[in-house]
């Protein structure tokens, strides 16, 4: 299948189902659903055209104070996966939906 139809047919599940799908983005405004202190976890909802890269690097972004590296967005990116496996609605953490609540271990 061709690039340029493997987009159509992306853009298209995106506009009919809503799906969140993971790839890097350098921008996200997400809303906290609880507040927790600089030591806890956080929970957020997902929204639509929201994935785990942009939800882990906003959050990221947040408790650094600056804009976190590429490194430092992968190593806490892979965390995020991994206490969300499980929890996600598919099962997989490249396809994330509106709604679903994502939970953030502590940046450190």
């Amino acid at each position: 299948m061709g690039w340029g139809r493997r987009l159509a047919i992306t853009i298209l599940l995106l506009v009919i189902s809503g799906v969140a799908m993971a790839e890097p983005a350098v921008n996200a405004g997400y809303v906290p659903i609880a507040t927790a202190g600089a030591g806890e976890e956080h929970s957020v909802v997902v929204e639509t055209g929201d994935h785990l890269w942009k939800i882990s690097q906003t959050h990221l972004d947040g408790r650094l104070g600056r804009r976190a590296t590429v490194d430092e967005v992968t190593a806490y990116w892979r965390q995020v996966i991994e206490l969300n496996r499980e929890r996600l609605r598919s099962g997989d953490p490249d396809l994330i939906y509106p709604g679903e609540v994502v939970s953030l271990p502590v940046a450190r």
